[in-house]
């Protein structure tokens, strides 16, 4: 196994005790540390997006020496999701300038779900595709116009982070419109979402609250987070 990435930068403030969330600018370098058959994975990608997923790969390893696990490489499955080892819980985002990962144990983590984001916001013309109507008339009430197109893209993320914490449980493709999210002040970094359909184990009605931070890193990303414990991964169906 080749070296590990020494420039990264381990985030608090997302999860909870027991949850490592390491982040890394994109790495071309990276690309030469993927092994045989992660290479293999992103043969036919451009390079952008080999980069990006090279130092997502790198990073994981080491996050997971820092957990005492053995550095393995990071496959994925057919629906793209990690293949992390036994016992191990992850997530992993990257975007044009930088890669995060988030790991555990799964014993005492459940699932977790981490989202990074570089824009500006996200732009008005999407929002019908990605938000309910309920949220749209939030973000227009609780955000003036100067803010409201980054929180916008805060809500975004928060439903990528809650799909990847969901799908090891579920192993199903949730929609934008089956989850609910509702956003906490800027100064709070709260979100908390709520399933508008039953997805896997997780019934309608169930509930997750997670974290944003808008400073986490020097480039101004946007990173979310959120983590499902076991039992709600077994919350009953409530409601019509």
């Amino acid at each position: 196994m080749l070296a590990p990435m020494t420039a990264a930068e381990q985030v608090e403030g997302l999860f909870g005790d027991g949850v490592l969330v390491l982040g890394a600018r994109i790495d071309p370098e990276a690309v030469a540390a993927l092994t045989e058959a992660e290479a293999a994975l992103v043969e036919r990608a451009v390079d952008k997006r080999r980069r990006e997923f090279a130092t997502a790969r790198r990073l994981a390893r080491l996050g997971l020496s820092r957990l005492g696990r053995t550095p393995v490489e990071i496959l994925h499955a057919p629906d793209r999701s990690p293949l992390w080892p036994q016992g191990v819980t992850g997530s992993i985002s990257h975007c044009d300038t930088r890669a995060v990962v988030a790991l555990a144990s799964q014993g005492e983590a459940g699932t977790v779900g981490i989202d990074v984001e570089h824009r500006d916001g996200l732009r008005r013309d999407l929002w019908k595709s990605v938000f309910l109507p309920s949220e749209t008339a939030r973000l227009e009430a609780q955000f003036d116009e100067a803010e409201r197109a980054r929180m916008a893209l805060v809500l975004f993320s928060a439903k990528e982070a809650l799909y990847k914490a969901q799908h090891p449980w579920s192993r199903k493709y949730m929609g934008f419109h089956d989850l609910e999210v509702v956003l906490g002040a800027p100064d709070a970094g709260t979100f908390s979402c709520t399933f508008q359909v039953e997805v896997g184990p997780f019934g309608r009605g169930a509930e997750g609250v997670g974290r944003y931070r808008l400073d986490a890193f020097d480039g101004a990303e946007v990173v979310t987070a959120i983590q499902l414990s076991p039992t709600a991964a077994n919350a009953s169906s409530r409601g019509g």
